[in-house]
C-alpha cells in the first residue's frame, strides 16, 4: 500500500523512518469522497501528511529548517492498521506498527524554497497561515536524493 510519512526535517538523515500516524488512499476516503479517482484521493493524502509535517515542526524548539516533508513509500498491507477512533484524525489516517526501511521509500515531497514565511507564521498557530500552506507547492525528490538535500541545510 502506498502511505504518505510526515517527517520532520532531522528524519531524512535518521537510518529508519519510525513508527507513526500516516496517511493514504484509503476506502474510508474513498467513500467519504465519491467523486474523486484514484490520482486525487492519493494528492488529498499526501496534503494531510503535509500537515502533519506542519504540525511536527510546530512541536520543535525553533526549527531550523521550515519546510514540510512527506516520505512516500510502498509497505505491506501488514504494516498498517486502523489508529483507535479519534474525531480529529482525518479518513487517510492509519496508524504504521513498524519501522519502515528508506528501501521502502520511493520518493519524497518538499515545500518548494520560499515558503519558508508561510510555514513559520503557520506554526505559531495562525490559521490563515494554515490554510495558506495549501497553495505551497511540494516538489517531488527521488528518495536517492535525500541526503544531498539534508545535508544543504
Amino acid at each position: 500500500m502506498r502511505i504518505y510519512i510526515p517527517l520532520e526535517p532531522a528524519e531524512l538523515t535518521s537510518p529508519v523512518i519510525t513508527a507513526r500516524v500516516v496517511h493514504s488512499a484509503t476506502a474510508e476516503l474513498a467513500k467519504t469522497c465519491p467523486q474523486y479517482d484514484q490520482e486525487e484521493l492519493e494528492v488529498v493524502a499526501s496534503l494531510a501528511a503535509a500537515d502533519d509535517a506542519l504540525r511536527l515542526l510546530a512541536k520543535q524548539t525553533a526549527p531550523q529548517v521550515l519546510r514540510r516533508i512527506v516520505a512516500v513509500a510502498e509497505v505491506p498491507n501488514t504494516f498498517l492498521c486502523l489508529p483507535a477512533k479519534d474525531k480529529n484524525l482525518l479518513p487517510t489516517a492509519l496508524l504504521l506498527q513498524t519501522e519502515v526501511s528508506w528501501g521502502q521509500v520511493e520518493s519524497f515531497l518538499l515545500d518548494e524554497p520560499g515558503a519558508e514565511s508561510v510555514v513559520a507564521t503557520a506554526i505559531t498557530g495562525d490559521e490563515d497561515a494554515f490554510i495558506a500552506t495549501e497553495d505551497i507547492e511540494l516538489l517531488w525528490y527521488d528518495v536517492s536524493e535525500r541526503l544531498l538535500i539534508a545535508n544543504s541545510w
